[in-house]
């Protein structure tokens, strides 16, 4: 029996060594392109080049690694382009975010892709702050619904502002947004030319760049995107405490009272999907056994590398980021979103925003 146990374990090793030898060569020679689907200096292609810088040095066969931005539609573009015109040969990654896989799966028309599709490889939590321009007149949080009529929201697509239209809504507060803006960083800057007076951004660019706005008093914060906890509760970010998330301002306009409700449980659904999954690194489902293999081997190498650590510290705002059975996890949970859930947000989405669903 031993004989038979100890055979067994040598042919399983004898079969895994020639994938390993594949592994180690598949990327010798090659260049690894990086694609992103919105314009350079926003929170995802900051994201994308703290990869490119360290990437190569844990990969096998040590390939060259380059970033390519391909704005449009909310990432849209680059993943029609990404499922339908690159090469599944592991030689491409998209680097998308938790936005882009709601949008797939909820079939906003446009995108081509489907979920299965993509095989996530590493993802990074990305927190978000919502706030409007000081002028509004708007002092706290509790003010938005007596301003509602005079919102103006600068959208890089509906889903890139989801956060921001959802818990306005569970406030019971709906805006007008100018959509048609490539990405996080225009949208931004329509707010500072006064183009609109409500946004919101990821943390990082909420840190960089808002928090000297609201320092200078051009601008209010009201309300962060929130964590879900262990529990299943919404709390605050870490990385902005003192900020109250939309549940906190919701008992403070209703004495006290738990938010509740379709709006409130597509909310609940649409955070745990695009905090957990604010970055995501990902390949394509046809890649080759090896290459995915030597990514997965790259990443693991990456992710204990103290010196990658503190640089996608700052790029990610302090969140850690997580592969392997987390990340399996996390995608589960997306793509548990109810069918009530789904159909009311498709519902709501369509009348509030003329968006489209195939």
């Amino acid at each position: 029996m031993k004989k038979t146990i100890l055979a067994g374990l040598a042919l399983c090793a004898a079969s895994m060594a020639p994938m390993a030898a594949q592994a180690d060569a598949y990327f010798e020679g090659k260049t690894v392109t990086l694609l992103v689907g919105f314009s350079p200096g926003g929170g995802t292609d900051q994201f994308a080049r703290v990869l490119a810088e360290h990437l190569d040095n844990h990969i096998p066969g040590n390939p060259a690694i380059i970033v390519e931005n391909m704005p449009g539609s909310g990432s849209i573009l680059a993943s029609n382009h990404y499922v339908s015109r690159v090469d599944p040969n592991g030689e491409t990654l998209m680097v998308g975010t938790g936005q882009l896989l709601m949008r797939i799966m909820l079939g906003l028309r446009g995108s081509r892709a489907e979920l299965g599709q993509y095989d996530p490889l590493m993802a990074g939590p990305v927190g978000r702050v919502t706030f409007a321009a000081a002028d509004l007149g708007i002092e706290k949080p509790e003010d938005i619904p007596a301003s509602s009529d005079r919102l103006i929201h600068a959208s890089a697509g509906i889903m890139a502002s989801i956060d921001t239209l959802l818990g306005l809504k569970v406030l019971g507060t709906e805006i007008k947004a100018i959509t048609g803006y490539e990405g996080k960083s225009e949208t931004l800057l329509a707010f500072e030319r006064g183009e609109a007076n409500i946004d919101g951004q990821t943390m990082p660019n909420y840190t960089g760049k808002v928090q000297p706005m609201i320092d200078e008093g051009k601008a209010i914060p009201l309300f962060s995107q929130g964590f879900i906890n262990g529990k299943g509760k919404l709390v605050a970010d870490p990385s902005v405490p003192d900020l109250p998330t939309v549940a906190d301002v919701y008992r403070s306009l209703n004495d006290g009272a738990d938010p509740e409700g379709p709006a409130w449980s597509a909310y609940m659904a649409m955070t745990g999907a695009t905090v957990s999954l604010g970055r995501v690194l990902m390949v394509h489902e046809d890649a080759p056994d090896a290459a995915v293999a030597a990514l997965e081997e790259g990443i693991n190498s990456m992710l204990a590398d103290p010196v990658f650590l503190k640089e996608i510290d700052a790029s990610l705002n302090g969140y850690a980021p997580y592969a392997g059975e987390e990340l399996e996890a996390a995608i589960s949970a997306t793509k548990a979103m109810s069918d009530d859930d789904k159909t009311w947000l498709q519902d709501f989405l369509s009348r509030a925003y003329n968006a489209r669903f195939e």
